[in-house]
């Protein structure tokens, strides 16, 4: 069974070549770079990495990330954050999709009201043209714009990153729950199950999420599910390891084989990596 891990960030130490942001959110020396990622990738058995750009370092400079992926394209991809404000993002995507790059993450700037900034519509139509894999980060009062954009896009897959950054206060039941349940009618939608640990209020195996995640298993079928690890687990999730969090899904989640073979590999594989 191949294990794809959807959610990687990568730090470097060479922060001549990559300046970071004033403050940046960092974790332990040594910890976060791509030498500590293939640990972990061999370590437990990953196939494939999906790198994700680390906003909270490096912001819209995503020269790291597509340096990485260009130098380790078998085993990765990547998903950009791209400014889209910057008149040269769609410039930009097109040029990194040549390097190995087969996503954007849009984080910035959405509306609560339902609409649609005319900058994120851009976006939408780059990745349309460009088969690029778009990944919403968004809290479940912006769910509407997303909608609408799923809607008028229908041909765009679009990742729920952290399902909406659900958390244990949204379960078992809660509006917030209800919103990302609603989006499962979009079948171009699909939903990362990265936010059991964030979001819960116990130690592993952090069982108060089960519940919630299972009722977005079955809504979105484990063909729309996705795992990401939050690499580095030392400073995005401290409380459990790289290895406990896929033991979450492996062991502990009562998936069947069916389900885990979907979860943590098939459905990425056909998104990320076909």
């Amino acid at each position: 069974m191949a294990i794809v891990d959807t959610h990687a960030h990568i730090y470097s130490e060479d922060t001549e070549t990559y300046p970071q942001i004033p403050e940046p959110y960092l974790p332990p020396p040594g910890r976060g770079t791509i030498e500590d990622l293939k640990n972990e990738v061999e370590a437990n058995s990953i196939d494939r990495v999906v790198i994700v750009q680390t906003f909270t370092v490096y912001q819209h400079d995503n020269r790291l990330t597509i340096d990485t992926v260009r130098e380790n394209q078998e085993w990765t991809t990547g998903v950009l954050n791209l400014d889209p404000f910057d008149d040269g993002s769609v410039s930009l995507m097109e040029e990194a999709f040549t390097t190995g790059i087969r996503g954007n993450r849009v984080s910035a700037s959405w509306q609560t009201d339902g609409s649609v900034l005319p900058e994120h519509r851009r976006l939408w139509e780059a990745a349309q043209q460009l088969d690029v894999v778009l990944c919403a980060l968004l809290s479940p009062p912006n769910c509407r714009s997303l909608a609408n954009l799923l809607e008028a896009f229908p041909d765009v897959p679009v990742v729920l990153d952290h399902c909406a950054n659900l958390n244990a206060a949204n379960f078992p039941d809660s509006d917030n729950l209800e919103t990302v349940l609603a989006l499962a009618e979009f079948e171009n939608l699909y939903a990362k199950l990265s936010f059991i640990v964030t979001g819960s209020e116990e130690e592993f195996p952090c069982r108060d999420m089960f519940d919630g995640v299972r009722q977005i298993i079955d809504a979105y079928t484990p063909e729309r599910c996705i795992w990401g690890s939050d690499f580095p687990t030392s400073l995005w999730i401290p409380k459990v390891t790289y290895q406990q969090h896929l033991a979450i899904f492996q062991e502990h989640l009562g998936l069947s084989e069916a389900e885990k073979a979907a979860i943590l590999g098939e459905t990425a594989m056909k998104l990320w990596f076909s």
